[in-house]
């Protein structure tokens, strides 16, 4: 009797141990079941085979297979086929160890551990690292990879890999949508996730506060500075023509716009003239008429202060030319009495200079005659007015005339004129 109940106690351990080899035998990799598997893993870009390498408290992390499936992706491009290489390169006795860095390697290694007793398993080890938010991406909703993931999320662990976030925050004119792939490395520091929400900008030259910026044909609170450029935004980079720079000055009924077109250029004033800019034209013709009565007047009296509603720099380049004695010179009005003077409707530009200056040109002609017995002198003339921000006001900065070489404007042309004759 006490034979049999050993026959069957000895069977029972027999079995028992013989389960204990084959289950720690097939629960345990050897090292070259390991060097199988991930070969297998990288070849297929499976995620899941490639997790099952590491230990639980790796594999289980919640976005893991977002940073294996990087980790293969790299891999497979990097080894270009030469699969059977990866043991050699993460196994620290291997030949090619010490030719990737770590951190290329996502500080991925070969380990060993025992297994129920004596079993020797292989695995796959690195270190996760938490993914902090810097203040930039603390209110906003972030994404990965296109779904919404809580801020509480990240006081977890990440496993190695990339990780592609985004999040979008909304301005006045925009909302901006910002993009930051983070690197988790394997070392177990923690990295740090920031947005910029730069968007897109548009560079707002120098220019007088009377101007500001319109957007979409609304004015916006954005004037310009005549000392330093600004940034208006941030837009939508489809919207950069909608910029542009109008403003509410004398002498114009309506200013026009000018277009910022190329948003990633210095902004050039050369030339930048105003569209569809409305002129007072009495008031423009007004200003003709005053000028050149006083600019007669100045030449007889030899006084260029008789010259009125001129800039400093006018006077310092044109004193010299009326303390002339010489009886004539250019223009040749001067030796005349002034007869009439025509303004052309259709001539005025409102434009920003290479100073950030506004400025204003218009044009017209001159009827002078010294007797009666003489012809007329017809003479082309341009006025150059500069705005004077301080005052509000626009100064003559510069004219030019001289001798009138085609017809005078025809009858059915002088609807284009404003004339005031002497």
């Amino acid at each position: 009797m006490n034979r049999k109940r050993f026959i069957i106690i000895g069977s029972i351990i027999l079995v028992c141990f013989l389960v204990f080899l084959v289950v720690g035998k097939s629960t345990s990799k050897s090292n070259e079941t390991l060097e199988k598997e991930l070969i297998s893993a990288i070849e297929e870009k499976d995620t899941n085979k490639f997790l099952n390498l590491f230990d639980s408290s790796k594999k289980d992390l919640k976005y893991s297979s977002i940073g294996a499936k990087s980790i293969l992706e790299d891999w497979s491009r990097e080894l270009k086929g030469n699969t059977g290489l990866i043991m050699e390169i993460l196994d620290s006795k291997g030949s090619h160890y010490a030719d990737i860095e770590a951190g290329a390697k996502y500080h991925i290694t070969i380990k060993e551990k025992i297994h129920w007793l004596f079993f020797k398993d292989y695995y796959l080890d690195t270190r996760a690292s938490k993914i902090l938010l810097d203040k930039t991406a603390e209110s906003e909703t972030i994404y990965l990879e296109g779904k919404k993931i809580s801020a509480k999320e990240f006081g977890k662990n990440f496993f190695p890999g990339k990780y592609e976030f985004s999040a979008s925050k909304k301005f006045e004119y925009t909302t901006v949508k910002d993009d930051n792939n983070i690197t988790v490395d394997g070392d177990g520091e923690e990295k740090e996730l920031a947005f910029s929400f730069k968007g897109t900008t548009v560079e707002i030259p120098e220019g007088p506060e009377s101007l500001f910026v319109t957007f979409n044909g609304k004015e916006t609170t954005m004037h310009l500075n005549p000392k330093e450029k600004q940034n208006f935004g941030p837009i939508s980079e489809n919207d950069t023509d909608k910029v542009e720079i109008s403003g509410n000055l004398p002498l114009i009924s309506e200013v026009g716009d000018i277009k910022i077109e190329d948003v990633n250029s210095i902004f050039t004033y050369n030339g930048t003239e105003f569209e569809n800019t409305k002129f007072d034209n009495q008031k423009l013709s007004d200003e003709m008429n005053n000028f050149i009565k006083s600019e007669f007047t100045a030449f007889k009296s030899r006084k260029i202060s008789d010259i009125k509603n001129v800039t400093d720099n006018f006077i310092s380049s044109n004193k010299d030319k009326y303390n002339q004695d010489s009886a004539f010179f250019i223009p040749e009005h001067r030796e005349n009495t002034l007869k009439a003077v025509y303004y052309d409707k259709e001539t005025p530009k409102l434009y920003i200079n290479d100073d950030g200056e506004l400025e204003m040109t218009i044009e017209g002609i001159i009827l002078s005659r010294n007797n009666e017995e003489q012809d007329e002198l017809e003479e082309d003339l341009t006025i150059e007015l500069l705005y004077v921000e301080k005052d509000d006001n626009w100064l003559v900065n510069d004219y030019s005339c001289g001798d009138r070489y085609s017809d005078m404007p025809s009858e059915n042309a002088m609807d284009s004129y404003m004339i005031t004759k002497y």
